[in-house]
Parts: structure tokens; sequence; C-alpha cells
């Protein structure tokens, strides 16, 4: 089957007619019928049956059609950029973030780079630190903003950090230190296994030996924000990363828990797939990241 068979089979469905497809495509109605049929014999199924007078799709007929309908869709889709892919100021960008504290920052290069390059078309997506690094992997995304390294397939740079602080209510009953020890008897909320808060505390507790398992984990949570908005109903203690922290320190309800000999800084990165050239547009938006040694 090929392009021009797919094409005017859609349009047959479409307009319910043989001979109207004729006159559109400035064929004979015999080549159409032809055309129609030869794809009826490639697929071993009738996709097309006359009902009073009119033309029909059979059961595996819509299904053909909404394959057909997305592989065109894909193809017009790579043409495009197949034109435009070596152009630094024209074509598709696609950009994905975890919901990292620094999220901010990426939406301001986006309006600046909007700005710069309107003839580029930005296509952002907003999900968990696995979800994206995915998309990167599979060649969904461009690139992508997360909070952990979680894929080996994947190239990591680091362009801002921050550190996880254990924080509490304010009169929340606990030691303003505790030891690593202890940390293990303290009534915890954590982010869900997808993110990448909790992706990154888990690592950092196996540097001391330590597993999630072994802390009272009691209640699991989405977002930092979200997390943040149960410690200060006083449920429990919770690790929030500090950027986020230090907006909310100013309302006088949370406090500060130090663990001790125990740090949790950690490095917010932009990935991109191994071995997989960027295009110039890509280059060109990425080129407005400072990015660490």
């Amino acid at each position: 089957m090929n392009t021009k068979q797919l094409r005017l089979f859609i349009l047959i469905a479409d307009i319910k007619s043989f001979s109207k497809a004729a006159d559109l495509e400035a064929l004979t109605q015999p080549a159409v019928t032809q055309q129609i049929m030869r794809l009826e014999r490639e697929t071993g199924s009738v996709l097309l049956k006359r009902k009073n007078k009119r033309i029909e799709m059979t059961k595996k007929g819509r299904l053909f059609y909404k394959f057909a309908k997305n592989m065109l869709s894909m193809l017009d889709s790579l043409e495009k950029e197949l034109r435009i892919i070596d152009s630094p100021d024209e074509g598709i960008l696609k950009i994905g973030s975890s919901h990292i504290p620094t999220s901010h920052m990426i939406y301001e290069k986006i309006v600046e780079f909007k700005e710069k390059y309107p003839n580029a078309y930005i296509i952002y997506e907003l999900n968990d630190t696995e979800n994206i690094s995915f998309m990167v992997e599979n060649e969904m995304l461009d690139m992508g903003f997360v909070g952990a390294i979680t894929d080996n397939n994947l190239n990591y740079r680091s362009f801002s950090g921050d550190e996880l602080k254990l924080v509490a209510r304010k009169d929340f009953n606990i030691e303003e230190k505790v030891s690593l020890a202890q940390l293990k008897e303290i009534p915890l909320i954590i982010n869900q296994k997808e993110s990448g808060v909790r992706k990154f505390l888990e690592n950092k507790l196996i540097e001391y030996g330590m597993a999630l398992s072994d802390l009272n984990i009691i209640s699991e949570i989405g977002l930092p924000e979200a997390l943040l908005s149960t410690v200060r109903m006083g449920m429990g203690c919770g690790f929030v990363p500090s950027i986020i922290l230090d907006q909310h320190m100013k309302d006088g309800d949370l406090k500060v828990v130090e663990i001790k000999n125990f740090s949790a800084y950690r490095d917010y990165y932009m990935i991109t797939k191994k071995n997989v050239a960027l295009s110039s547009l890509a280059q060109t938006f990425l080129e407005s990241f400072e990015f660490q040694p």
C-alpha cells in the first residue's frame, strides 16, 4: 500500500462516494475502484461496503481509517520537520520537565526564546521524572529537565541545584537536631515513587547505609507543595527542596529539623538521548542555559 491509496481511502470514507472521489482526484471511477480493491487485497479485509446507495466503512474499515489517519498525520509531520530541521530559527521544539522547583526558569527561557525566534513552534510537556526520561529516551521529546538520574541511555548536564531539608510544623514534637537512627522513628510523608525528589532521597539514603524501608513512612503525596501542605497540618515530617521551602518559611509555622552528619544537596539536570544529534533549533535553545562543569 502507498500514501496515495491511504489518502484515497480516507477521502471516500469521508464523502461516502466513489464517483465524487474520482471527480475530486481527477481520476476515472474504475481507477478509484481498482485502487481500493488493491488496498483490500493487501490488507486481506473488506474495508468499504455499499448501503442504501451510499458507501460505508466496515468494522475493519473503521479501524483501518483510524490508523491510516494517524499514519498520514505522522508522515506529514515528518516531512515538515525534515524541511526545517536544519533551520536555526524555525521548526518544532519539544521540551519536557518534571515538577522541579526550577521550572520557572524553564518557562522564562521558553518565553525569551519564542520572542527571539517567533517561527519556532514549542511543545512543552509537564510530567514526573520517570515519564519525562522515558519520553526523551524514546525521542518523543528533544530534551527534558529533571531532578534525578534514572536512565543510563541519557546524557545528564547539571544546570542548577538545591538541598532537601527535613521540615515539620512549628509545634510538632521533634528535637531541633536528630540522628540518622532517630530519623527511622519519625513519622514521614514522602513523595510518590515517580518523583525526582523521592528517587534522589532513596539514592542518598543508600549512601548512608539506609533504605526507604528503614523509615517510618506514613503517607505518600504527589508534589512537594502538596507534601508541604500536609506537613503544615501536623500529620508528620517531610523532605522538601530548599528552593520551595525558603518561600514558605517566612510564614512562621514551619521549622527545619537538622539531621546530624547528613547532607542532601542535589543537582537538577538537562537530559538528552545519547548518540542522537539535536536539531539546530534545539541546540540554540540549550545555549541559553549555563551548565555546571
